[in-house]
This record gives C-alpha cells, structure tokens and sequence, in this order.
C-alpha cells in the first residue's frame, strides 16, 4: 500500500507533466497545513518542494527559492538524504532557469551526486548527474554523463529519466555540430517522453528537432515551424522559463540564417515576457542578447548601450559571472572601434571579477585580449606614421 509521502510525490509528478500548475499549489497548500499540524516531517518536505517546483515553472522564483530553503532545512533537521537530495535539485534547478547560477547549481548537484552514491539511491544519483550534464560547459562532459544516466535509467526501468538523458546527449550532439546523430537520439527521446505522456518534455525534444532541421535550408521552414510549435506548448503550459527558452532558441536562430528583423521580434518578446514576470535577471539575460544584436547590426553605439544596460542588471541581481561576460562584451566592442584604452579598462574589470571566482580559464583568456590590444594599437601607431589610417569595423 503507497504511504501518503509516495502518493503525494506521485501526484506531484503527474500534475507537473501535465503543467498543472496552480492545482499543485493548491494541493501542497492544504498538504503542508496538515503535515506541520500532525508533525509529518516528510510529508512537510515534499509539500513545500511541490511549492517550490510549480512557483519556479510559474517564474515566481523569489517564492519558489523560499520554499526550496524550507524544504532543505526541514530534510535536515529530519535526517532525510532523499528528501535532501530532492531539495538540493529543486535548488539547483531554481538558481539555473530563475538565476542563471550555474556555479551555484553545480554545487548543489556535486552534493547531491554525493548524498545519493553514499545512499546507494540510483535514481537520485542519476536525476543529480543529470543536472551536472545539463550545466556542464564541456560537451564531452554532458555526454560522458548523458550515458551514465540512460544505464541507470534502463536498469531502473525509468522511461521518463531515459528519455531526459537521451535529450542531453542529444543536446550534446548539438554543440558538436553533429546533427545526424542528435536527430537520431531525439527521435529516440520524443517517443520515451510520449509513453510516459510527460507534454512538456516533448515539446522540449520537439522544439529541439526544429532547432536541428533549421541548420539545413532545404528544412528550415520546417524546422523553424516545430520551434513555435514548443514554444506555443510552453505558453500553454505558462512554462516561463521554457518560453524565455524557446524565444531564445528561435531568436539565435534567426539569427544565424541573417533574418535579423525576425530575430529583433523574438528578442522583443523575451524583454517583454521579463518585465510581465517582473524578473530583473531576465531582463538582464536579454539586454545582452539586445546588445549582440546590434553588434551583428554593426551598430557598435547602440550595442554598447544595451552592454551596459545588462552590466549594471547583472550587478544589480548579484551575478558576478555574467557581469564579467558583459564587461567583457563591452570590451570588444570597444576594441573593434580601435578605442584601446576604453577596452582594456572593460576586460581589466571583468579578469577581476573571474579570479574572485576563481575562474582560471576566463581570467586567463581575458588577459590574453588585454596583451592582442597592446598589439593593435603598437600597429595603428606604425600605421600611422606610414600615413595609413586604419578604418573602424
């Protein structure tokens, strides 16, 4: 017979599949009110985590991040590893789609990882490395953790995992520019993700299949037409952050096919869905995005200005990481006007920040544009005296 902790899980688990967001909300409400009453730690910890889950797929980040803290400190206090392990996820989760955080969400993966192995609780430690995949910067990364998880899921017999694993590799793929293979495994994932009628992972495979289709021109069209097909799903499902997603995926490939009023449109509507939701990170994310934009443009003024915009939402929300990225932007684009100076002042900010973070890799790279902008103006001074005058990009 299932105990109220499995049966509440399970409930949660298919209502989310099927985007029903506030009937969860409104379940886990009443579940909460009782377990405190009746000192039902578990059931405590999987009401708010059913909170903070909805409240996050809603873009009510602030609320789904306080739930998440009370859930985590409740498994705590009850010395639950699965319920902590499923608190440690939903944080991860809210700091990468509410936040951006990916250093913090790989933190709270790498302890989860931890927690489940010394548990011996392969599901959990398949769902934890997962999440490593799904933030793992190194495509080779995602993919040695992508096989991992679709062995464990088979063994499991966990269709649902299985075919998230499978999306990851594929995704892989993606980065990788090997499109054959990704449509292969994405084929492979939308029929795993239709036996357990989980709508919002296949509108994911779905739209990713578009994204794959739409680097031929012989599919684009088609494959442009899957894409808003996702994303419509994700609208329905008031999926905030798979909209934002979705907008952005569609923008990016707009993008690259040089259909820049098209890619303007989705960009448009990422700003306006962050200032529905009210989310400054969003808005930060998209100012960026804006400032891409017309550097593609050529229209170096503008993007400077939408680089800065997000520089200061990035300081403003806390996210030293993506404040470095603009800096770093900004740099460039200073750069390629052959303002020197201006530009070194920008990566100079941002190599601070990345060794605060201790970000090696970044620092390092960012010292290397410092010593390539030194060369360029020793050569527009020899240019110069020579009485060749370089022209702006």
């Amino acid at each position: 017979m299932a105990t109220k902790t499995d049966s509440l899980r399970y409930d949660i688990r298919e209502l989310m599949k099927s985007g029903a967001y506030n009937e969860i909300i409104d379940r886990c409400h009443v579940e909460l009110t009782l377990a405190r009453r009746e000192k039902r730690g578990s059931v405590e910890v999987i009401a708010l985590l059913g909170l903070a889950e909805a409240q996050c797929s809603l873009g009510h980040f602030a609320f789904a991040r306080d739930y998440v803290e009370q859930a985590l400190s409740r498994a705590e206090d009850i010395h639950s590893i699965g319920g902590t392990v499923d608190a440690l996820h939903a944080r991860a989760r809210i700091a990468r789609e509410g936040f951006f955080q990916t250093a913090e969400a790989d933190e709270d993966y790498q302890r989860a990882v931890d927690l489940a192995f010394q548990a011996g609780d392969m599901r959990r430690y398949g769902r934890s490395l997962l999440g490593l995949g799904e933030i793992a910067g190194n495509p080779s990364h995602s993919s040695k953790h992508a096989w991992r998880v679709i062995d464990i899921a088979r063994e499991a017999n966990d269709a649902q995992m299985e075919a998230r694993a499978i999306l990851l590799l594929s995704n892989a793929f993606i980065r990788q520019s090997d499109y054959k293979k990704a449509n292969d495994g994405l084929l492979v994932a939308l029929r795993k993700a239709q036996t357990v009628h989980d709508r919002l992972l296949e509108s994911l495979i779905i739209g990713q299949q578009g994204l794959v289709l739409a680097q031929d021109s012989d599919t684009f069209q088609r494959g442009i037409e899957q894409q808003l097909t996702a994303l419509e799903v994700a609208r329905g499902f008031e999926a905030i952050f798979h909209e934002f997603m979705r907008l952005y995926t569609l923008a990016m490939t707009m993008l690259a096919a040089n259909e820049f009023d098209e890619a303007r449109s989705a960009f448009d509507q990422m700003l306006a869905l962050a200032q529905d939701v009210e989310h400054k990170p969003y808005e930060m994310y998209t100012l960026g995005m804006l400032g891409q934009w017309h550097e593609f443009r050529k229209e170096p003024d503008v993007a400077i200005a939408y680089y800065d915009r997000a520089t200061h939402a990035a300081r403003e929300v806390g996210n030293p990481a993506y404040e470095a990225r603009y800096l770093y932007a900004l740099g460039s684009v200073y750069q390629s006007q052959w303002d020197f100076a201006g530009a070194r002042s920008q990566f100079a900010q941002a190599r601070s920040i990345y060794r605060s973070l201790d970000d090696g890799r970044n620092a390092t790279r960012v010292s290397a544009s410092i010593f390539y902008s030194y060369i360029l103006a020793f050569a527009r001074r020899v240019m110069k005296l020579i009485g060749f005058q370089p022209t702006r990009e």
